[in-house]
């Protein structure tokens, strides 16, 4: 719903490029432009945005969230108004799938710390209407039809598929092609997918002789049979991340996996606990879970990252 008037068509839509943007991010640009919207999107994560954010944001807050109301404010004044979706349940079978408290009550959160922002919100919940119907009805509270809404929103998601068709899915690495190692990467995309809050992880794996499979980056066909194997989760991102863990435990070629979690996040500490004890079981390939916060140095983060490495080294010298 909006907060305030009707949207004029020279208005300015802003898109925090953070939390859930890294797993629609291709899909909500596309879709209010199509709607004959301006689009701007809040950029990279920086150390003024991450700061911004820590300072207006409880202390308890996980750091994606932190993050996320830097990006936020630095919109405003930028845009007319701010697209904060509040994404409520993202599956209905087999089972009922949640997203997490702070995706659920984004919006409400926002308007709380940011006041002075025009928020646009959409809200998906698929035990009351499809997704299709929730992006319609936003469109109709902007002033557009329910055709062109619906026209604005087929046409985005046909792209957004389109895209994700063409990422490069393959078990092998690509962009490191004298790689040593091929490390499985777990983890929230905005986690996996923001090199500011990870500290570049990727390329320091990659420096050090590896690559890296970002487990958002694997095919659907491949999630969903190894999502048979897993005990129900009530949470959609955790249960893809449950299922991505299955896949690197038995892929032939893993050296290694990392799982990446914010300290704070409680959906996250459930989730390595299901790792631990119902998928990695017997499997001794090597496990390393880095837990991030405001507070995570690079220099120990590379020291783990290359005992890690060298541990995966020394199993695989001594493997016949």
């Amino acid at each position: 719903m909006l907060s305030g008037d009707h949207i004029m068509n020279d208005y300015i839509i802003g898109i925090p490029q953070a939390l859930s943007y890294h797993y629609y991010r291709g899909l909500w640009p596309t879709y209010f432009e199509n709607l004959g919207y301006h689009v701007v999107t809040s950029g990279r994560t920086d150390r003024n945005k991450l700061d911004a954010g820590i300072k207006m944001t409880p202390s308890e807050a996980c750091l994606p969230l932190k993050c996320y109301l830097g990006h936020v404010l630095s919109l405003v004044g930028r845009a007319d108004y701010i697209f904060i979706p509040r994404l409520v349940c993202l599956k209905t079978h087999p089972g009922i799938r949640l997203g997490c408290p702070k995706l659920i009550g984004l919006p409400d959160m926002v308007k709380a710390l940011v006041p002075e922002a025009k928020i646009l919100a959409l809200n998906i919940d698929l035990r009351e209407e499809d997704e299709e119907t929730s992006y319609v009805k936003l469109g109709q509270e902007m002033g557009k039809s329910e055709h062109a809404a619906q026209h604005a929103f087929r046409s985005a998601l046909a792209d957004f598929a389109k895209r994700k068709k063409n990422t490069p899915t393959e078990m092998r690495p690509k962009d490191n092609r004298n790689a040593k190692f091929k490390i499985g990467l777990l983890g929230h995309a905005y986690l996996i997918n923001d090199d500011y809050l990870n500290l570049d992880l990727k390329k320091k794996i990659h420096d050090s002789g590896a690559h890296t499979i970002n487990c958002h980056d694997l095919r659907e066909e491949v999630i969903k049979t190894a999502r048979e194997n897993i005990n129900p989760l009530s949470w959609y991102f955790e249960e893809h991340i449950i299922s991505a863990a299955h896949v690197f435990h038995n892929a032939e070629g893993i050296s290694g996996i990392i799982y990446l979690l914010s300290f704070g996040c409680g959906a996250g500490s459930i989730t390595h606990e299901v790792i631990d004890y119902e998928v990695r079981r017997e499997n001794t390939i090597p496990f390393l879970k880095i837990v991030l916060d405001e507070h995570t140095g690079e220099t120990g983060l590379m020291t783990r990252i290359e005992s890690f490495l060298d541990m995966i080294k020394l199993k695989e010298e001594q493997t016949p």
